[in-house]
């Protein structure tokens, strides 16, 4: 964590279809975990600036901004993480994510941890009046993945039953509150046993810790083979544990490998009871305006399990060793200058 720092830099100048925006909040993401560590996904050149997630205020746009996104001055936006090459049949289709030119911010890209920056005007959402900031940041990545991948990918209904594996990061936590919206019967796992009460109280579900020896066993005595879906955040140990819980005809989806990158079960266990099994990378544009709906209608907040300043840069490394050590629940929050009136 030693080699993270903050450094001062003259501020960007926004150019030709650019929108200059001061940001207010943003939340952390496991990609930036990922960035840390030297995964090969994310292989960047250093110094490298973080941050996936994020929403600020417009300041100013540059030439040739297309007036049909509705962007001016003063505007709170979202910032959209992922973006693809814009002009493919997958980009134009909404399926931005399969486009062989995707690139995250943050990630693949130079991020957004800073007081000022510019990006392509195509990548900013209008944030509804009413939706905090924190709350909008935490939907850009991880609240659109869980859209895509219920949604979407899952193909979740009203009156389905679906478990997620790994409700309290930030992805689980808010596929579950997005299916409780969508009136889905909603069942979670958690790793350590300290997270089970803070995630009781904020998502108001049953609750099972996948790191008890029987916790599948659990789940099946309570539910049998009856779970219409299955999202799995955690990846890798769990994919084979949860299968035989899927109902036939199941859906699985597969979003993480916090767990490890490589699974093993019986191919049987899918042609046999014709289970279906997706993988969801990241999300698109659409994904993040559907979860900001949600929230300016009030069916659902995002866990925010801490809010930090970005003043001084240990706050953010404290916070991303509790990611590591997986000590958090829901989403971890900083914002600039909270003493501007913020929401901290």
């Amino acid at each position: 964590m030693e080699g993270i720092v903050l450094e001062e830099r003259p501020a960007p100048i926004p150019g030709p279809g650019e929108v200059r925006i001061r940001m207010r909040a943003h939340t952390l993401n496991h990609i930036d975990i990922w960035v840390l560590s030297g995964s090969p996904a994310y292989s960047v050149p250093c110094p490298h600036i973080m941050g996936s997630e994020g929403v600020g205020t417009v300041e100013s746009l540059g030439v040739g901004v297309d007036p049909l996104l509705g962007l001016s001055p003063g505007q709170t936006v979202a910032i959209s993480p992922g973006q693809g090459c814009l002009v493919c049949e997958l980009c134009r289709s909404g399926s931005e994510s399969l486009c062989s030119y995707y690139r995250v911010l943050g990630g693949h890209l130079p991020g957004i941890f800073s007081e000022i920056v510019c990006l392509p005007a195509s990548r900013l959402i209008p944030v509804p009046d009413g939706v905090d900031a924190l709350s909008a940041s935490a939907v850009t990545l991880a609240g659109a993945t869980a859209h895509q991948a219920l949604v979407a990918r899952g193909l979740a209904k009203p009156g389905e039953k679906w478990l997620v594996v790994g409700a309290s990061g930030g992805v689980g936590h808010l596929a579950c509150l997005l299916g409780k919206a969508l009136k889905i019967e909603m069942v979670g796992t958690y790793g350590p046993e300290r997270k089970r009460e803070p995630l009781s109280r904020g998502l108001g579900i049953p609750l099972v810790s996948h790191e008890a020896a029987d916790w599948t066993d659990r789940l099946r005595e309570s539910s049998g083979q009856s779970f219409d879906g299955v999202l799995d955040t955690v990846g890798g140990a769990t994919i084979p544990r949860v299968l035989p819980l899927l109902r036939k005809g199941g859906r699985a989806v597969v979003v993480g490998e916090t767990t490890g990158a490589q699974t093993q079960f019986p191919t049987r266990e899918l042609f046999g009871r014709q289970l279906s099994l997706h993988g969801v990378y990241l999300a698109h544009r659409m994904d993040i305006v559907a979860m900001l709906g949600w929230l300016s209608r009030g069916a659902f907040l995002p866990i925010v399990s801490s809010v930090g300043s970005l003043e001084t840069v240990d706050p953010l490394r404290e916070a991303y060793q509790r990611m590591i050590d997986r000590d958090f629940v829901g989403k971890i929050g900083f914002v600039w200058h909270p003493q501007g009136g913020e929401k901290e």
